[in-house]
């Protein structure tokens, strides 16, 4: 059984060494890559039992999927598949197993795949749960503690922030399977009935 733990060690341990825990915008300080890593595999294990796939796969790609960061940020999922390789090989990984993640690592950043019937379900869901993460309450959250970074005593300039991240969700509709769907329609409300509270607590609908 593969040991994942110790594949999120490996990541944590790569992205340290090549300064990429932390991104280079001094006002996202608060992101960890790694811990992005941590959640995308998460989510994995939120919305896997959607479809018939191979769980490890999927599981080993989550893990890799952003760790090529430690080498750099444009080409991050080539590198990324490049240092999964490596672990897999130094690891024994089955082949076909070493090939299918090595693809799905590959293609990740191109979520136009999402919506081709020929895509692999593996790489659907991997993208699916990229997607899912830092958004809704998270989401709203980066809002705010970019803003408070950049300085602000407007409430109203952290409204307009939110409308134009976190609230970017309120006309996109990624997903594909059931479960990431029922996840995505879930943050869409709570970002679209957090925005209208915390316009209604400033009496904004009255000016």
């Amino acid at each position: 059984m593969p040991n994942y733990e110790e594949m999120l060690e490996f990541v944590e341990r790569t992205l340290r060494q090549g300064n990429a825990i932390k991104p280079n915008n001094p006002y996202h300080g608060f992101r960890s890559r790694y811990l992005h890593s941590v959640r995308v595999y998460r989510w994995m294990q939120r919305i896997i039992d959607d479809l018939e796939v191979d769980k490890e796969a999927c599981y080993i790609a989550a893990i890799f999927h952003d760790v090529g960061y430690s080498i750099e940020k444009k080409n991050h999922a080539l590198y990324s598949e490049m240092i999964f390789n490596r672990y897999a090989e130094t690891h024994n990984f089955p082949k076909e197993l070493q090939k299918k993640v090595s693809k799905m690592i590959a293609l990740h950043s191109h979520k136009e795949l999402l919506n081709n019937k020929d895509t692999m379900p593996e790489l659907i869901l991997l993208m699916e749960a990229d997607l899912l993460d830092e958004e809704g309450a998270l989401g709203i959250a980066w809002d705010l503690l970019a803003k408070g970074a950049r300085g602000t005593d407007d409430y109203k300039e952290c409204i307009e922030a939110m409308k134009i991240h976190s609230g970017h969700i309120l006309n996109q509709d990624y997903m594909v399977t059931k479960r990431a769907k029922m996840y995505w329609e879930h943050k869409k409300s709570f970002v679209r009935e957090f925005i209208g509270e915390l316009e209604s607590d400033l009496f904004m609908e009255e000016e």
